[in-house]
């Protein structure tokens, strides 16, 4: 049964969702309780599934009465989404979580929607604050999931366009982007380590899994149609988060680079700079 998400009603699952993080946040018996006894990943899922499909506009306004109304519906949304999206990353940053997530309908396109939440849509400095609280932790989300899931949650993540996730993360030279230096060198770390991934498999922790080739090059194909290339070259000259963003677009540069040569393609032109 679908129940109208009146102001009220967002801020009171607000406030549970935040309590229940609070407490598990200090005690991981209790974290236990809910993700085991209680099934609270499916809560959490439901509602951010919710919430990605839902239109992502400003709408306009004729009254600063009507302004008022919808910024506060606004924030409300938002603060809600934060408090989920911060607890559902705390819970699955143990990866024994991960496949409940992944069994869950539609939770990963959902998790990849919301990593655009509002993004270049802005009612207030302070909405602009929580609505990057969303896509960092909903990036996050997918970051841990890419890094413990097994062949399979690689291929869902690739058939929901994560290539997408990862060039947005990073996106300053489209005009497009609004994210901080941070979340720029954490995403080119991720393209890199991805692409390293599919195209050597896992051998040293688990679960382990071979080449999976096939997934390289349609991420390849993905990362490209997505305008990767040009965003990762605009930042190597970026020292960016802690002088490590320069590196960062370098090693990712230099995995793609690898996958075209592996293909039998003739080093172009930028190949040794």
């Amino acid at each position: 049964m679908n129940i109208p998400q009146i102001p009220a009603l967002i801020e009171l699952k607000s406030a549970v969702f935040q309590s229940l993080s609070g407490v598990s946040k200090i005690n991981y018996e209790f974290e236990d309780i809910l993700v085991n006894d209680h099934n609270i990943i499916p809560h959490l899922i439901h509602t951010l599934i919710q919430q990605a499909s839902q239109p992502q506009f400003k709408k306009e306004t004729d009254s600063q009465e009507q302004q008022n109304n919808q910024q506060q519906s606004e924030s409300s949304s938002s603060i809600s989404l934060v408090n989920q999206s911060q607890f559902l990353e705390r819970i699955i940053s143990n990866n024994s979580n991960i496949s409940k997530v992944i069994k869950t309908p539609n939770a990963l396109h959902s998790l990849c929607t919301l990593t655009c939440y509002k993004i270049n849509i802005h009612f207030s400095q302070e909405i602009d604050k929580q609505t990057f609280k969303v896509r960092h932790s909903n990036r996050h989300c997918l970051w841990d999931i890419q890094r413990y899931g097994d062949a399979s949650v690689q291929t869902e993540l690739v058939n929901a366009r994560y290539a997408r996730v990862l060039v947005i993360a990073i996106s300053t030279a489209s005009g497009a982007g609004e994210e901080q230096d941070r979340e720029i060198c954490d995403g080119l770390d991720s393209i890199s380590k991805f692409f390293k991934l599919l195209r050597q498999g896992r051998k040293i922790y688990l679960p382990s899994f071979p080449p999976q080739p096939l997934l390289a090059r349609i991420f390849d194909e993905q990362i490209e149609e997505e305008g990767a290339i040009e965003e990762i070259e605009s930042q190597m000259v970026n020292k960016g988060y802690r002088g490590d963003t320069k590196n960062n677009a370098s090693i990712a540069k230099g995995e793609i680079l690898n996958y075209f040569i592996e293909q039998g393609n003739q080093r172009p032109y930028w190949y040794n700079w």
